[in-house]
């Protein structure tokens, strides 16, 4: 709840902020303009609905992030975060004297403070202050733009549109410093005809003392978030040794099998990052994507049950109960954890939907293919040549792959398997793995056309097709992980692949495969064979031409 409400103040003062910024690039046109600009960009938030959403907003945002400050149990973040941290804690002092020389005047005295007295004083009285102006405006501009990214960025869409925001993000602070600085210059050449400063500040109500006062308000208030910041960070030593001396529960990370004390009152991702172990965390720990998930082991007994907000996240990618975000859970005894996503991961893997990748039965087809003969190829060739062509073959199964909609799931060494149905549904999966085949012997062709100097026999090869249920997920070290699949359904492709040799045909594929993908097929080439570790036999098609088999019309899974 604290970051949505972080989430919407800082929106509405966004709004404010950008409607400042195209009120200052009317500069660029002239004063005037800006002074008529006013109407609409700047004075509704000087009504009373305006400064109650404007106040509230501002308060809320700077009260929430105060907060979190002092919730962090460390402050070891990614340095985007601490970024957005220290412009957001440095805004309230560079902006102080602005704010009270403006709206502070203009609602304790007769001052009007409209865009010439404004302009005059930065340009003309005070220049220093003109420079800070500019330097506020882009702190507090970053501030926004940061955040914004950070929220943003787990979004698809917003991925696709990035670089329009980013231009965006550039352009409108550039139209407003070049506004603000053709302004500038027009006032500092009025300022240069005799007595037109002192006949502005008379017609605008400046009276002797306003000047004092107005330093008198942004010292008080500097000092005051200052002492504010201060006690904070003074709280945060104190109660930093008053953990020290507790005695805390132990985590155990893994992979690397590292092992750290958990924090008080920390969230688990808190005391990840307090023990200096990398951990992703794309939206910084406010639980709006899903790339700090960890699988719990020990000690998932003890945790509190995930909030609905947690659930909604967590539902993108999994069911399982024992997966959980680690920015949003606060352990207090011992646990073990594995991270289920690398250290590295960004926006790509945040905004990912498929839950296979953490481990899922899902029902899928298992293409199986070999290359034959290839001690022989490498017994006749140079190790060079052997690898040259071998990447040669895979370049083109590679290109069978994506153009039928299969995942490459394993790697054999002189075959592979692959995995169709991931996202298309069991039925179509069938129906694209034998397409997959033939485009692969279609390819096989071309490549023995190109090699046909090179090779004494065409390079060949056998495929194996089934379909049925097995475990799918990522699998494989932390730094390369794949998507794989293990299960008898799998053996099953394998066995099927090694029955070509016995059947003396390039492809053979189960009646399983043959019926869910609507495949038409020749009765004579159907089989009953005997499978290692299955004790009913598996019905089978040995086909001898590929080639000939006319598209399945199995329908895509909803």
């Amino acid at each position: 709840m604290l970051n949505r409400f972080r989430l919407y103040s800082g929106l509405v003062l966004l709004s404010f902020v950008t409607g400042h910024f195209i009120n200052h690039a009317l500069g660029l046109i002239s004063i005037n303009t800006m002074v008529t600009g006013t109407r609409y960009l700047l004075v509704p938030w000087q009504s009373f609905p305006g400064t109650v959403l404007f106040t509230g907003a501002l308060l809320t945002h700077t009260g929430i992030a105060l907060w979190s400050l002092w919730r962090r149990q460390t402050l070891r973040m990614s340095a985007w975060e601490t970024t957005q941290i220290v412009l957001g804690l440095s805004a309230p002092f560079l902006l102080a004297a602005h704010v009270f020389g403006t709206r502070g005047l203009a609602e304790t005295t007769t001052f009007d403070p409209s865009y010439y007295t404004t302009l005059t004083v930065l340009w003309v009285a005070a220049p220093w202050r003109g420079l800070l102006q500019a330097v506020a405006a882009v702190v507090v501009w970053t501030h926004a733009c940061i955040g914004l990214h950070a929220w943003l960025r787990i979004y698809p869409v917003y991925a696709r549109q990035q670089n329009i925001a980013l231009a965006g993000a550039v352009l409108l602070p550039t139209l407003a410093l070049a506004g603000y600085v053709a302004a500038g210059n027009r006032i500092r050449e009025l300022a240069a005809q005799d007595g037109w400063v002192t006949s502005l500040f008379s017609q605008s109500g400046a009276e002797p003392g306003m000047t004092q006062l107005t330093m008198d308000r942004e010292s008080n208030f500097q000092l005051a978030f200052a002492a504010l910041l201060i006690a904070l960070a003074v709280a945060r030593l104190i109660r930093g040794q008053i953990d020290k001396r507790r005695k805390k529960p132990r985590l155990y990370y893994a992979p690397g099998n590292k092992m750290a004390e958990l924090m008080p009152d920390a969230t688990l991702l808190e005391s990840i990052r307090a023990a200096g172990i990398p951990h992703a965390s794309v939206c910084g720990g406010h639980g709006r994507c899903s790339t700090c998930r960890v699988r719990i082991g020990k000690g998932l007994e003890t945790l509190e049950p995930a909030s609905a907000h947690e659930l909604k996240v967590l539902s993108r990618v999994t069911q399982s109960p024992s997966v959980r975000l680690a920015c949003q859970l606060r352990p207090t005894d011992d646990i073990e954890i594995a991270a289920l996503v690398r250290p590295d991961a960004g926006p790509n893997q945040a905004a990912r939907r498929t839950g296979y990748r953490q481990g899922q039965e899902l029902n899928v087809a298992f293409l199986f293919v070999d290359l034959r003969g290839s001690t022989k190829l490498s017994e006749q060739r140079l190790p060079f040549d052997v690898v040259f062509i071998l990447n040669l073959f895979f370049a083109e199964l590679a290109e069978a792959l994506e153009e039928t909609n299969g995942h490459y799931a394993q790697f054999n060494g002189d075959g592979l398997l692959a995995i169709y149905g991931l996202t298309s549904g069991p039925d179509q999966g069938c129906a694209e793995a034998i397409e997959g085949a033939k485009a692969m012997f279609r390819r096989l062709a071309t490549l023995n056309q190109r090699l046909r100097d090179e090779l004494v026999e065409d390079l060949k090869i056998g495929v194996g097709i089934h379909a049925g249920e097995a475990i799918v997920g990522s699998m494989g070290p932390p730094a390369s992980p794949i998507i794989s699949a293990l299960g008898d359904n799998v053996n099953i492709a394998a066995r099927l692949e090694s029955q070509t040799k016995e059947f003396a045909v390039p492809m053979v594929i189960s009646t399983t495969v043959a019926e869910r993908s609507a495949t038409p097929m020749d009765a004579q080439q159907h089989h009953s064979i005997r499978v290692k570790g299955r004790d009913q036999a598996v019905g089978v098609y040995a086909i001898n031409h590929p080639d000939r088999l006319a598209p399945g019309t199995a329908k895509k899974d909803p």
